[in-house]
């Protein structure tokens, strides 16, 4: 999701990404494969170029090489931070007519402006996130690199400038979508709490939002099972682990933060409602023993009640439930997948 600040959508302007999605003629997961192999393509260029060998024969049998692996693994994440965004807007404009009939007039125009793109005007703190994020990486490459017990000679006939540029992007782009989701989200709360029209009759319209919600942990759950491939083959496991957490807490924090504001909302509306009926209840009942008859019947009124208290105001369905819980599989069914590919490779070489 989206900023939504300002309702003009000239103010707005789609992503890097999906201005780079554009230019292809592919659909976005395509085109987010495109890329990947573009860039494992750049890495197995320079691993022929340097005698690095991307499969290793052992007594066990073949194997990845461990850096090889890496390549691969920063090739699929470095295509999936690409391609989110550009996958997030489309759906983003596909909800649009169903965000129309919960969403006053203004929250209309700013849902349309969210679904073209992010400010213009935040453009420096995409900058700033992105810079601390490749800083990040320098820190790491620093951290994990023996550059001292080689000459510049070796280091330069060695895979190792592919992951001294590739780490620094990499972790600029993680910081960047950091900063974007914080941004988004908090933008995205406000959009809820000043302009979604509850209709107590008419909750199933809200469960657009826990769609959208569904679909952005999705993606974040697809990145942390790519990012669990690292543990397939050797890899520094404080950066893995810590990749992995972080991106749990991201697929967590988007679910929650989409369906929150929906749920304080709609629990606002509900308990006025029930507030009100109750008073209407004792002033009827105070009618009642009194021998007048109360405007409206208190069975009537006591049955109003209890459906106002069983109205649900979590966006969230049996199916979008169920989906959310199979999503919930997918890191383990991508280390599955990668382990499966290993005996694989085994096999063909045995």
């Amino acid at each position: 999701m989206t900023s939504a600040a300002g309702t003009n959508g000239s103010e707005h302007r789609p992503l890097m990404e999906v201005r780079l999605h554009a230019l292809s003629p592919l659909p976005p997961v395509l085109t987010g494969l495109c890329i990947s192999m573009l860039l494992f393509g750049s890495y197995f260029l320079l691993a022929s170029l340097v005698g690095q060998p991307v499969i290793r024969m052992t007594p066990e049998g073949a194997q990845f090489d461990s850096a090889s692996w890496a390549a691969f693994v920063m090739s699929l994440v470095f295509a999936a931070a690409l391609t989110m965004p550009a996958i997030s807007q489309i759906q983003w404009q596909a909800a649009l007519p169903e965000l129309s009939a919960v969403l006053d007039e203004v929250g209309q125009q700013k849902a349309e402006a969210m679904a073209q793109g992010s400010p213009k005007a935040r453009w420096i703190e995409a900058v700033i996130a992105f810079a601390c994020g490749a800083l990040g990486g320098l820190l790491v490459n620093t951290w994990l690199s023996d550059i001292g017990s080689i000459t510049l000679e070796e280091y330069f006939l060695s895979v190792r400038p592919w992951f001294d540029v590739a780490n620094p992007v990499l972790f600029g782009l993680g910081g960047r979508a950091a900063q974007m989701l914080m941004r988004e989200e908090r933008d995205f709360a406000a959009l809820i709490d000043r302009h979604l029209q509850v209709n107590l009759a008419g909750l199933d319209q809200n469960f657009v939002f826990g769609r959208l919600a569904l679909r952005g942990a999705l993606s974040w759950m697809v990145m942390t099972g790519i990012i669990l491939l690292f543990f397939v083959e050797s890899a520094p496991v404080p950066v893995s682990v810590g990749a992995v957490g972080l991106a749990l807490l991201a697929a967590g924090y988007v679910f929650a933060s989409s369906v929150g504001p929906v749920v304080r909302k709609c629990t606002i509306v509900r308990d006025e409602a029930v507030t009100e009926v109750r008073e209407t209840i004792a002033l009827a009942g105070q009618k009642a023993l009194r021998g007048e008859a109360p405007p409206v019947a208190l069975s009537e009124l006591t049955a109003y009640e209890t459906w106002l208290e069983k109205q649900p105001v979590w966006p969230i369905s049996a199916p979008i439930t169920r989906r959310l819980a199979l999503y919930g599989l997918i890191p383990i069914l991508a280390w599955f997948g990668a382990a499966a590919a290993e005996l694989v490779l085994e096999g063909l070489t045995a």
